[in-house]
């Protein structure tokens, strides 16, 4: 689906990078901070100039005889400071994106009534708040009718509650429009919710490749592993909504999970879960008598010693892998060791 073979310097740094995605979903472009994540989003949309090849379900975009000109690649692109026109309202910069833009079948009115834009539509820009900016922003780019959306760290800077917010606005649209995406980020817990697919970049170059579940196991095995915060991707499926207690029951392998109401979810629809390291506790006995509703029986996998007094332990859970960071003084003194059968304690309010 999207291939590139690109090369570019710029100073003392060079992006040299090789890939082939064949099937994109949404593809989290992830490493630290100045290692081409940016520049490999911009070459992509043909903002910045690179040697090499560009194709793109089978379309060329640049080659050694060809190049096509950013706005005939029909790539939409979510910037870090959004470029709102100041000069114009909400609903402004809204029909500026329609009003250029080719047929498509993004759809107008689904687009502001999920990302919850409507009320804002006579506001001034001036006047928005970083995570309402940020819905126009989104909103605006998706009106644009592109065929690929490139998201270049799209939450930093905002607030905890933004983010959610936003994560699942995202996750519901780009799902319903089947739009395949590109998504910057450093944040691994913002990569985990949303992405089905891992780039991970090094110094201009992609070092792996894979989907999220495998790659985020791979990096939380490693012994030079330093993601913060730990944590792991497992599939469940909607077993039950239980709107009595504003919680959906969600099942792994014949084990309920219990999540705060995803009520946009139906009954038998996949959900890919972000379970952070450090919201799990473990028990070597079944527990009983606890406000914890989320138990899930697994069996130790490997244990691996970190820095300050902190013990990394992964569960294989009916074949998904979950990781646990204790101390290294409940390690022992549960005797925790490969094989061990444990329960996995999981808050549902960690899971929000």
């Amino acid at each position: 689906m999207l291939e590139a073979e690109v090369n570019h310097r710029l100073g003392d740094f060079t992006l040299d990078v090789d890939m082939n995605l064949d099937a994109l979903g949404v593809c989290a472009v992830f490493g630290p901070s100045g290692c081409g994540k940016t520049t490999l989003l911009k070459t992509i949309a043909g903002l910045l100039p690179a040697q090499g090849r560009i194709y793109f379900k089978g379309q060329c975009w640049q080659d050694q005889h060809t190049w096509v000109k950013p706005y005939q690649r029909s790539t939409g692109f979510v910037f870090q400071d959004n470029r709102l026109f100041p000069n114009l309202n909400v609903s402004g910069n809204l029909a500026f994106a329609r009003q250029r833009a080719a047929d498509g079948g993004i759809d107008y009115e689904d687009v502001i009534e999920t990302l919850g834009v409507r009320p804002l539509l006579h506001r001034a820009v001036a006047k928005l708040s970083g995570g309402e900016a940020k819905r126009v922003a989104i909103a605006r780019t998706l009106l644009s009718q592109p065929r690929l959306l490139l998201m270049d760290e799209p939450l930093n800077g905002l607030e905890q509650k933004s983010k959610q917010e936003i994560l699942g606005y995202l996750r519901r649209l780009i799902r319903r429009f089947e739009l395949p995406t590109l998504y910057v980020s450093h944040n691994i817990e913002e990569v985990a919710r949303l992405c089905d697919q891992m780039l991970v970049m090094d110094s201009g170059r992609v070092i792996a490749h894979g989907d999220t579940a495998t790659m985020l196991q791979s990096m939380n095995q490693s012994r030079d592993s330093d993601l913060d915060p730990l944590g792991a991707v497992v599939y469940t499926t909607v077993s039950a909504h239980r709107p009595e207690y504003s919680l959906t029951q969600l099942d792994l392998a014949g084990h309920s999970l219990y999540v705060p109401m995803q009520s946009e979810l139906t009954e038998g629809q996949t959900m890919q879960l972000f379970l952070p390291a450090r919201d799990i506790a473990l028990a070597t006995t079944e527990p009983r008598g606890l406000s914890i509703r989320n138990s899930l029986p697994g069996e130790v996998e490997t244990l691996h010693d970190e820095a300050n007094n902190r013990v990394r332990v992964a569960i294989n859970v009916a074949g998904q892998m979950l990781f646990a960071q204790i101390t290294r003084q409940a390690s022992e003194a549960l005797n925790l060791h490969r094989g061990q059968r444990v329960f996995a304690l999981i808050k549902s309010v960690a899971l929000d």
